[in-house]
């Protein structure tokens, strides 16, 4: 696993999970805490993976360069 794209995931997972809270707790206050809570996890939980799987390095590049 590399800690680059872990320490990029995490915080792209943080700040999509507090924004998403903050976006349904000012426009959406009629859907129960549960729920708000879950739709934020799992924006959170997308979030970061997809963040995870786009910061992949191109091994071909590097080839390219030589």
């Amino acid at each position: 696993m590399n800690m680059k794209r872990v320490k990029v995931a995490i915080p792209v997972a943080i700040v999509v999970g507090a924004l998403s809270l903050w976006i349904l707790e000012k426009d959406h206050s009629a859907v129960p805490l549960t729920a708000r809570i879950l739709i934020a996890a799992g924006g959170a939980l997308l979030s970061g993976v997809i963040a995870f799987f786009l910061l992949q390095e191109d091994k071909g590049q590097n080839k390219a360069e030589n």
